[in-house]
C-alpha cells in the first residue's frame, strides 16, 4: 500500500491489525496528492519566473547605465578631438605663414622620401 507525499499513512491502525482504506478513497487520495503536487510546481515555476524577470530587469537597468555612460564619455572625447584638432590645423597654417619656405623644403623632402618607399 502507498503512502502519500501530502498526506497521512493510508491505512489505519487498529488493535494492533492494519484496516485497508477503501480503493476509492486511496485514488481520492492521490489525486489530492497530485493536485496538491500540482500546486507546489505551479508557484515554484511562478517564483522562479518572477525571479528571472526580476534579474533580467536589474540586468537591463544596469546595461542601459552602461550604455548611458559610454555614450556620454565618447561625445566628450569627439568634442576633445575636434577642439585638438581645430588648434592643430591653427597652429600649422600659423607655421606654413611664418615658413612658407621650409614648409615647401619639409614637403619635398616627405615626397621624396615617400617616392623612394614606393619604389620598393
Amino acid at each position: 500500500m502507498a503512502t502519500g507525499l501530502f498526506s497521512s499513512s493510508r491505512t489505519k491502525k487498529h488493535n494492533g491489525g492494519f484496516l485497508d482504506t477503501p480503493v476509492e478513497d486511496q485514488i481520492s487520495e492521490i489525486r489530492n496528492d497530485i493536485a496538491a503536487l500540482a500546486k507546489l510546481l505551479s508557484q515554484r515555476g511562478s517564483d522562479a519566473s518572477s525571479d528571472v524577470r526580476s534579474r533580467a530587469h536589474d540586468v537591463r537597468d544596469h546595461a542601459e547605465a552602461g550604455l548611458h555612460d559610454l555614450l556620454s564619455n565618447g561625445e566628450q572625447l569627439l568634442s576633445e578631438l575636434r577642439s585638438r584638432y581645430a588648434s592643430t590645423e591653427k597652429q600649422v597654417r600659423h607655421t606654413v605663414r611664418e615658413h612658407p619656405v621650409a614648409t615647401l623644403g619639409a614637403a619635398a623632402v616627405v615626397g621624396i622620401f615617400l617616392a623612394a618607399l614606393l619604389r620598393r
